[in-house]
C-alpha cells in the first residue's frame, strides 16, 4: 500500500513554449483510486509520466516541485525500484510490447527481475487470469486486436504485483463489456490488495460511480480534486460539456445521480409522487420518443436533429439487399483468414456503405469491425466472397500504382484525389513528418499543389480541426487526443471520397468529439466508424452495423439497434429504458427537457 504525493510540479517538454504542467499539489492516500479527468492536452498523461519517472527521464525537459511514490521519488529510483512499485500502461499497448507471444510478454518484466521460472509461471498465469485472458496465453500479440493488445499491456503491469498502478486512457480500445469487466478488476485489486490507482479516462460515465476522488485538470493546472458527487455537481455548473452525462438529468438544487440504478430509482420516485420532487417524464410538448409510434416519413426530423427512419434501402444495407447503386462499398459473403491457424476474422459476411451517409461499426473486441475498414480501403485481401458497390474498383491505399506510403497510411504519391482514406487505431501510423504543418501538407505537396494553395488548405483544415495552435511542434510530441486530430485533419486535407476511421474518438475530449460528428455530417462523405463510443454513435451516425464473429448480426438506424442491444447502448438509453426509449444521448435528452 503506497502513498502518492505530488508537491508544486510543473513540467515543461523540451522546446515547448507553455508547461505542460504547472504548479499541480495532490495526495493520493493508499488503496485510494483517483481518476484524472480534463480535456485533450490538460496535463493528464503528462501527470501520469511524471509519476512514473519517465518525464523527464526519457522525454527530457525541465521540471521543478516533487513527487513521491511510498516517500520515494520516481525519479532517483533505479529502473529495478521503480518497476517493482510502479505499474503503467500507456495510451499505446503497442508501443510497451516486445515479445511474440502473450504469455512472454506478460514474462518479460520478470524476466529483467531474475525472478526464478518456478515463481514466474504462476505469476504469469495469475496476471492473465485477472484480465481475461487465459485461454490467450500461447497466441502471438500481433494477432490480437486494440482492445485484447491493452489488456495484456495491463497484465504486464500487474505481474510484477506493483503498489501504485497508473494507467493512461485504458479502456479506450475496449467494448463496453470488456470495460465492464476491466473496472471490475481495477475495484478488486483496491479492495483486496490495496493498489493505489491513478487514472486518466475520456469516457468517464460509468467511473464516477466507481472511483474514489477526481482531479480535474485545465490547461496544465488542478482546478478541481475531491469526491466524485461534489466534483461531478461542480463540472455541472462550471463546465457541463465535461461532466457525467447521468449528472446532467438533475438541476442544481439536487445532488448528482452517477450511476444507472441511482437514475432508474429516481425515475420511479418521480413517477409515483404526483406534483413532488423528483424527475418525471415530460408532458408530451416538444420532441417526442424515437422508440414511440408514429414514425415520421423517411428522411423527416424526429425532433432530435436525425432522421427517424433511414433513406429507401437504407435498413437493408447491413442484410445485403440493397441495389449496388445504393451502396458506395460492401463486401458479399467475405471470408478473411489471419494465420497461423487460419482464424476467420470475417465469416461469410455481407455488409454495406451506404452512400453519402455515416455508418458505425459496433461490436465486441476482435468481432471482425477493424478487418471490414480493412477490407474496403483495400488493404486485406478476402479468401472468400466479393466487393461489392460503386467503388469496389477504386484505387485503394496500398493498391495504388507508383504510390509510397508509410505503415497504414493512406495517402499516396500520385496526382488524382484520394478515393480511399484510412485512420487505422494507432494515429502513430500516420505521422512522420517533422512538424504538424508538413504532416497536413504532404499530401498536397505529393499531389503537386503549390506552396502556396497547400499553406491555404492546410490553414483552414487546421482551423477546423483547432490544431492551428499545434503546426509547428513535432506530432510525436502531442497528446494521444492532439495526435489523433493531427491524424484525422491529415486524411481531411486529401478530400477523400470514402472515410474509414478506426477508433477515431480515441483521445478525444467532449468538444472535439462533437467538432468531429459534426465535420463527419456535414462532410457528405460515405463514412464507417468503428467504435466502441456508442455515445458517439448514437448523435452522430445514419446507420449502425453490430458485427460479432465475423458477421454483421444486427444493422438499423440507431433507435433501432440500441433499442434492442442491451450492454451495447449507451449509458443514457440504459438509464432510460423502458421510461424514455427514444432518448440515447445527451443531445435527445436536453432536446426532450429530460436533462439540461
Amino acid at each position: 500500500m503506497l502513498e502518492v504525493q505530488v508537491e508544486g510540479l510543473s513540467y515543461t517538454y523540451p522546446g515547448a513554449q507553455a508547461p505542460a504542467l504547472q504548479d499541480v499539489s495532490l495526495t493520493v492516500p493508499p488503496g485510494t483510486w483517483l481518476l484524472l479527468h480534463g480535456d485533450t492536452g490538460s496535463g493528464k498523461s503528462t501527470l501520469l509520466k511524471c509519476l512514473s519517472g519517465a518525464c523527464p527521464a526519457f522525454y527530457g525537459g525541465t521540471m521543478a516541485g516533487r513527487v513521491r511514490i511510498g516517500g520515494l521519488s520516481p525519479q532517483e529510483m533505479s529502473a529495478a525500484d521503480r518497476v517493482q512499485r510502479i505499474g503503467v500502461v500507456y495510451q499505446d499497448p503497442e508501443a510497451q510490447q516486445v515479445h511474440a507471444t502473450v504469455a512472454r510478454e506478460v514474462a518479460f518484466t520478470l524476466e529483467n527481475l531474475g525472478v526464478p521460472p518456478r515463481e514466474m509461471g504462476w505469476r504469469v498465469a495469475e496476471a492473465l487470469a485477472m484480465v481475461g485472458l487465459s485461454d490467450r496465453a500461447g497466441d502471438p500479440v500481433a494477432s490480437l486486436s486494440g482492445g485484447l493488445r491493452q489488456r495484456v499491456a495491463l497484465a504486464a503491469a500487474l505481474v510484477h504485483q506493483p503498489g501504485v498502478l497508473l494507467l493512461d486512457e485504458p479502456a479506450s480500445q475496449i467494448d463496453p463489456v470488456a470495460a465492464e469487466e476491466l473496472w471490475d478488476v481495477l475495484r478488486r485489486l483496491r479492495d483486496d490488495f490495496g493498489l493505489t490507482l491513478v487514472m486518466s479516462e475520456h469516457r468517464v460515465d460509468r467511473l464516477y460511480g466507481r472511483v474514489d476522488q477526481v482531479a480535474v485538470l485545465s490547461q496544465g493546472r488542478l482546478v478541481q480534486l475531491g469526491p466524485p458527487r461534489e466534483v461531478a455537481a461542480w463540472l455541472r455548473e462550471v463546465h457541463p460539456a465535461n461532466a457525467p452525462v447521468l449528472a446532467r438529468l438533475w438541476p442544481a438544487s439536487e445532488v448528482p445521480a452517477l450511476t444507472v440504478r441511482e437514475v432508474r430509482q429516481r425515475i420511479r420516485q418521480g413517477l409515483r409522487a404526483d406534483g413532488g420532487e423528483g424527475l418525471r417524464a415530460p408532458s408530451g410538448e416538444g420532441p417526442q420518443c424515437r422508440g414511440g409510434e408514429g414514425v415520421a416519413a423517411d428522411g423527416a426530423d424526429d425532433g432530435f436533429g436525425r432522421r427517424r427512419k433511414p433513406p429507401a434501402g437504407e435498413a437493408e444495407a447491413g442484410a445485403g439487399r440493397d441495389t449496388e447503386g445504393d451502396i458506395a462499398i460492401g463486401v458479399e459473403r467475405a471470408v478473411v483468414l489471419y494465420p497461423p491457424s487460419d482464424v476467420r476474422a470475417l465469416d461469410e459476411c455481407t455488409a454495406g456503405l451506404v452512400r453519402g451517409r455515416v455508418t458505425a461499426l459496433i461490436g465486441p473486441n476482435s468481432a471482425g469491425k477493424s478487418t471490414l475498414l480493412r477490407v474496403w480501403a483495400g488493404l486485406q485481401p478476402l479468401a472468400g466472397g466479393r466487393l461489392t458497390g460503386a467503388l469496389r474498383g477504386a484505387d485503394p491505399p496500398g493498391r495504388r500504382a507508383g504510390s509510397r506510403l508509410r505503415k497504414g497510411a493512406a495517402r499516396a504519391e500520385t496526382a488524382p484525389p484520394l478515393r480511399v482514406a484510412f485512420l487505422p487505431q494507432n494515429p502513430n501510423d500516420l505521422l512522420s513528418q517533422e512538424t504538424v504543418e508538413e504532416e497536413l501538407g504532404l499530401s498536397l505537396r505529393l499531389q503537386g499543389a503549390g506552396e502556396a494553395r497547400t499553406w491555404e488548405v492546410v490553414a483552414e483544415v487546421a482551423r477546423a480541426f483547432g490544431i492551428d495552435p499545434l503546426l509547428p511542434r513535432h506530432p510525436r510530441d502531442l497528446s494521444g487526443g492532439e495526435r489523433m486530430r493531427v491524424a484525422l485533419a491529415a486524411l481531411a486535407v486529401a478530400e477523400p471520397e470514402l472515410l474509414l476511421l478506426d477508433e477515431p474518438t480515441r483521445g478525444l475530449d467532449p468538444a472535439q468529439k462533437q467538432a468531429l460528428g459534426r465535420w463527419l455530417r456535414a462532410s457528405g462523405r460515405t463514412v464507417a466508424v468503428a467504435t466502441h463510443d456508442l455515445e458517439f454513435v448514437a448523435e452522430f451516425a445514419d446507420r449502425v452495423l453490430f458485427v460479432d464473429q465475423g458477421q454483421v448480426v444486427l444493422s438499423g438506424s440507431p433507435s433501432e439497434v440500441f433499442g434492442q442491444a442491451l450492454w451495447f447502448a449507451p449509458v443514457l438509453a440504459r438509464a432510460l429504458r423502458g421510461v424514455a426509449p427514444g432518448i440515447l444521448c445527451l443531445a435527445d435528452a436536453v432536446a426532450a427537457g429530460w436533462a439540461r
